[in-house]
């Protein structure tokens, strides 16, 4: 199977800091992999590099056979993502915000009155509206988004990385702060957007998340990677176990 996401020799340093050093993975078209380690190990350095939000010092990143390192935030087509510290625009409705994440395919902006195509917005609004019903936040869609909890947050957040079924989705700690019930409607997500051929890269605390999604794992530590290979394989390697996932095997 081809990649779709291809991240070569990436460095990125932040003064004396070394953050990212030669980091180099590939994740498959519609396949999940997870990208972990302990806390400042440059997990989130690597995922704005590759949504453009940081350019590094070296290296390169193609998605879908196109070189995309330095490509602009707003013109990464085809990849969503969502954030470890949730970035929805809290004086918005939730509805509104879902509706952003279709603003690309739109001329002119999507909540501007005179729309150049009222069907494309019409179809948007009613995409919004499916994801809204799909993630169970179609009661809260009128709500401003800064009022909702955390987790519901987090799922709004989800929705709108969904708009326009990106061929990526980039999950970052999607699952923290949420419940049992809300869990469940993550994976459910994440599950039926692979089904779709939607590839998936996540940044992940929780084990048990990870290993209901992932087939394989990336493994980070002072910004190198230590292991890239099958999860269950880098559940047996005594160089992860000693990184990161030896305080997590009572979970695992």
């Amino acid at each position: 199977m081809s990649a779709v996401l291809e991240v070569s020799g990436v460095a990125v340093r932040f003064g004396g800091l070394q953050a990212l050093d030669g980091v180099s993975f590939a994740v498959e078209d519609g396949g999940a992999t997870a990208l972990i380690g302990p806390n400042g190990a440059g997990k989130t350095t690597c995922f704005n590099v590759i949504s453009g939000l940081q350019r590094p010092d070296a290296g390169s990143v193609r998605f879908a056979g196109r070189d995309v390192t330095r490509v602009a935030p707003h013109r990464h087509r085809g990849i969503g993502r969502t954030f470890q510290r949730v970035e929805l625009v809290a004086g918005m409705t939730v509805r509104e915000n879902v509706l952003l994440g279709y603003h690309r395919s739109l001329p002119g902006g999507l909540l501007r009155s005179g729309l150049g195509s009222r069907r494309r917005e019409h179809a948007a609004r009613a995409e919004a509206a499916a994801r809204l019903e799909e993630v169970g936040l179609a009661a809260f869609a009128d709500r401003p988004a800064g009022m909702l909890p955390l987790g519901l947050q987090r799922l709004a957040e989800l929705a709108r990385a969904e708009a326009q079924d990106p061929r990526l989705l980039l999950l970052d700690e999607a699952a923290s702060g949420l419940a049992t019930e809300e869990m469940e409607r993550l994976v459910e997500r994440v599950q039926a957007a692979r089904r779709r051929g939607c590839a998936v890269l996540l940044v992940e605390h929780n084990m048990r998340f990870v290993s209901r999604i992932v087939e394989r794992v990336v493994v980070l530590r002072y910004g190198r990677v230590i292991f890239d290979g099958t999860l269950a394989d880098g559940m047996r390697d005594p160089a992860v176990m000693d990184a990161y996932l030896g305080q997590e095997q009572a979970v695992a």
